[in-house]
């Protein structure tokens, strides 16, 4: 700390190492000042993982709701709040090598030095005029907000833990805190494919709280690492208000999964990257529960549908009896149909469990069809297959 004082990480550590060698009260000392420093200095991730630290340090409850509650009087959303960009590194100056001669000669004096240096925050330290949104918490009024920090468990997990298993049910969404973790896909010849290193406050597992989905991949710890898990529960303990905390999710599972949509879906990879993103800026996300009926047969459409997460059952009426026609997943689009032809839908479309979508009315669709040909084209090259496909499965 001598040669990085404004390396608040090491603090952290220097917290940690206190209450490791007996000294409990300047341990907490220095981590209740890392948690203010981090909150006022913008870095919302860093004090809820600090003010965790004191959670397991048994610093008691009053310190910790202190902190909290400085976090949401900063962080949760307000009427007039206005947030800055997001800050994603402090800087740190050069530094040179040590010179243990320097040290006090005892580890008392150390101890001391060490909570001196670590609870000096304010020292060289700059704040900026606008704080940054907490990722999800920010979209949460200050009683919501406290309940899921409150809610937020602390993970250190060792190199090579599994966070998340591929095909098992979610109960959590994750939150990277220190570390790097890899997203792993199996292959179909149990080989796997490294998809992304997800790094601090990237958050993965999002669809446990919107979806429930199964898994897609599995996520690993790479060398020891700190992460936040949000449980599923949470949204009970919400209630009402849980619709906030999902709309944050469900937004950030969009950003994502959108721009996956656009560089693998046929229809919409006949367009160059810039005009795929104006296009779906048109689209609106949806989420629709279980046993939905999101288009019915007989009916005039209301737009078309893409399938972000989920299962879309298709099914249509013959003879007095319902016959599933197709099951459709994740990239696909449906409604193009009755859209294309001006019709009537020739089939229903039901959630088969809770899905998202993106969702285009017909009256932005007509738009499209003028500035998008090429899309359109291909919608009719799927309708027209789809068509055929549906007598032959009911033959």
């Amino acid at each position: 700390m001598r040669i990085a004082p404004l390396d608040f990480r090491l603090r952290v550590s220097a917290g940690e190492l206190l209450v490791a060698l007996g000294d409990k009260q300047r341990g907490i000392r220095v981590l209740r000042s890392c948690a203010d420093y981090f909150t006022l200095a913008g870095f919302p991730l860093r004090a809820l993982w600090a003010l965790k630290l004191l959670e397991r340090y048994d610093a008691g409850q009053a310190v910790v709701d202190r902190g909290l509650n400085l976090l949401a009087k900063h962080y949760a959303a307000t009427p007039d709040a206005e947030w800055g960009d997001a800050i994603f590194e402090m800087p740190l100056p050069k530094t040179d090598a040590l010179n243990l001669d320097l040290l006090p000669p005892t580890l008392e004096g150390v101890m001391a030095e060490v909570d001196r240096r670590a609870t000096d925050i304010i020292r060289g330290a700059t704040f900026p005029d606008r704080l940054p949104r907490f990722p999800l918490l920010s979209e949460l009024a200050a009683d919501p907000f406290l309940t899921v920090a409150r809610a937020v468990r602390l993970r250190r997990v060792s190199d090579g833990t599994p966070l998340v298993e591929e095909g098992e049910p979610g109960q959590a969404v994750h939150v990277v805190v220190t570390g790097t973790m890899r997203v792993i896909k199996r292959g179909a010849e149990g080989l796997d494919t490294e998809l992304a290193r997800l790094g601090e406050g990237e958050v993965f597992g999002e669809m446990a709280l919107v979806t429930e989905s199964p898994r897609v991949a599995t996520v690993i710890a790479e060398g020891s690492a700190d992460v936040f898990e949000l449980p599923r529960s949470v949204l009970d303990e919400l209630g009402n208000q849980a619709t906030d905390l999902q709309a944050a999710l469900s937004k950030q599972v969009c950003d994502r999964m959108i721009g996956n949509l656009m560089n693998l879906s046929p229809v919409f990879r006949v367009l160059p990257p810039d005009r795929r993103s104006d296009l779906m800026a048109r689209f609106q996300s949806r989420l629709v529960e279980a046993d939905d009926d999101i288009i019915i047969e007989g009916q005039v459409g209301k737009g078309l549908f893409v399938i972000l997460d989920g299962l879309v059952q298709v099914t249509r009426r013959k003879s007095g009896h319902k016959h599933i026609l197709n099951w459709l997943r994740e990239g696909e689009i449906f409604g193009e149909i009755s859209l294309l032809r001006n019709t009537p839908a020739t089939a229903t479309c039901t959630a088969a469990r809770r899905t998202m979508l993106m969702f285009l009315a017909r009256e932005e669709f007509e738009d499209i069809t003028r500035q998008y040909p090429e899309v359109v084209e291909k919608m009719n090259e799927l309708g027209e297959f789809r068509l055929l496909d549906n007598i032959y499965t009911l033959a």
